[in-house]
């Protein structure tokens, strides 16, 4: 029977000692419980979980979310809680009594899978290596490790080392030939166990080449933040799908275009917002949209936000610089509102890169034309197109900052998208990006002849619709 332990303090008057208290009372019988098992326990980031432990008076200080606080206080009634009569104690299982539940663990062996295949391919096909690795650099000049590819080996480490096992994702040669194993042995996450994936090997042991499991896994997988923001896209679809087509489509814009507008927004602002939408919709955007704003980006107790995009600032040697690119690549630095930084929550990062980024320009476009006299619609029927100038319009617009014309252009002539749903079709590149990339426009107008699709810069975008 457990052992009957004082109930934790109460939340709302001591944070600390309550996580304190109830790490203690979680910990009974178990080998060794941190704050970082602890946390992927309740589903949080680390990071969130050294916030809710500062002092109340410190800076860095976040209050849990009252939803935390309960689920929290649910399992430690079901820790105190005794035993029947005479009922012997279940075996314990070393990885079911912690099960990492990050929507990230879950993505992991679809990156691990991806990560093996980007190094075949480049063993194979790249020309000029003769064995895989991180470090070599192949005839191309390519160095052998991506972004991906770091963050699939970050991942196998945080994983492992959640689990009380050693570290074999710091370094690539030993992550792969981890590889050669069965998954169950040396990965053994309920998320691999629930997938079927135990016994799967993504390199084979005898000719090293990935398996028809790896290439399966890896099939479709576009980097883990693009998951991410896919998982979170998701929840949000589903928190419209309640409602009808016309409330969901205003509820989406909506959303969009605020947190596109509101990077970083006090929780005031935030709550204001939130109380004009349905409750399953403010649920979604609470718990995954925002997130506590990291004491490493601010110095002191207050933050700088942008003065044209509302981004958080950050002292550079030259002064303070806006963290959002496609803003910075068209202004100068503007200070804009000094605010406390406790106070403050941001995009998370899926959404900054997938959402903010491209809806910067997206805005941009948006107001101007609207300075004009038309009427502008943002991401109508749920972004089918970035844009368009109302119900029954014939012209549809999508904004586009890749940094190669001709990928976007084969890409747009393939799959236009929404666009083919409209007379006339644009595609808007940002003045930047066409200023940035030689002749951009006509790359990507020869990768689209024979397309309805008409390439524009942004500027001249507005020019050509003219006022309405």
């Amino acid at each position: 029977m457990p052992t009957k332990s004082a109930p934790p303090p109460d939340a709302k008057s001591d944070q600390k000692a309550f996580l304190v208290a109830a790490k203690r009372i979680l910990s009974a019988g178990k080998t060794r419980l941190t704050w970082d098992v602890l946390a992927a326990i309740l589903g949080v980031e680390p990071r969130a979980m050294k916030t809710y432990r500062m002092p109340a008076a410190s800076s860095d200080y976040r209050t849990m979310p009252k939803l935390l606080v309960e689920k929290i206080e649910a399992l430690v009634a079901e820790a105190q809680a005794p035993s029947p009569a005479g009922a012997a104690a279940p075996p314990r299982d070393p990885y079911v009594d912690w099960k990492p539940r990050s929507d990230p663990l879950k993505l992991l062996p679809a990156s691990l899978a991806a990560l093996v295949i980007r190094q075949a391919r480049q063993v194979f096909m790249g020309g000029g290596a003769t064995m895989v690795s991180g470090v070599d650099r192949l005839w191309s000049g390519v160095s052998g490790l991506g972004d991906e590819d770091r963050k699939a080996m970050a991942l196998v480490s945080r994983a492992r080392l959640t689990l009380g096992l050693s570290d074999v994702g710091a370094e690539i040669h030993q992550l792969l030939a981890q590889c050669t194993k069965p998954l169950g042995e040396w990965l053994p996450l309920p998320a691999v166990k629930e997938a079927g994936l135990n016994a799967v090997c993504l390199i084979d042991a005898e000719d090293y080449m990935p398996t028809l499991e790896a290439e399966e896994l890896s099939e479709g997988f576009g980097g883990m933040t693009g998951l991410l923001e896919e998982q979170v896209f998701a929840a949000f679809q589903d928190s419209l799908s309640k409602h009808s087509a016309k409330d969901a489509n205003d509820y989406y814009t909506a959303v969009r275009t605020f947190v596109v507008r509101n990077p970083v927004a006090t929780r005031k602002q935030l709550l204001k917002f939130l109380a004009a939408l349905p409750s399953a919709v403010w649920a979604c955007i609470e718990q995954q949209f925002y997130e506590p704003l990291p004491g490493a980006l601010v110095a002191g107790e207050t933050a700088t936000l942008c003065g044209h995009c509302n981004n958080v600032m950050t002292a550079q040697p030259g002064g303070l610089r806006c963290m959002t690119a496609a803003c910075a690549a068209e202004h100068a630095a503007t200070p804009g509102r000094t605010l406390p930084a406790a106070d403050l929550l941001r995009l998370n990062r899926s959404l900054r890169k997938y959402w903010l980024e491209p809806g910067i320009d997206e805005i941009r476009l948006a107001d101007r034309l609207a300075a004009r006299g038309h009427t502008v619609r943002m991401y109508p029927n749920r972004d089918m197109v970035d844009l368009d100038l109302g119900e029954g319009s014939p012209v549809g617009i999508d904004l586009k900052a890749y940094s190669s014309p001709e990928l976007l252009g084969e890409r747009l002539r393939r799959r236009p998208g929404g666009l083919k749903n409209y007379k006339t079709q644009l595609l808007v590149i940002p003045d930047w990006m066409a200023r940035r990339v030689p002749h951009y426009v006509e790359r990507v107008s020869a990768c689209l002849e024979g397309s309805s699709i008409r390439a524009l810069t942004l500027s001249d975008t507005v020019e050509v619709l003219g006022h309405a």
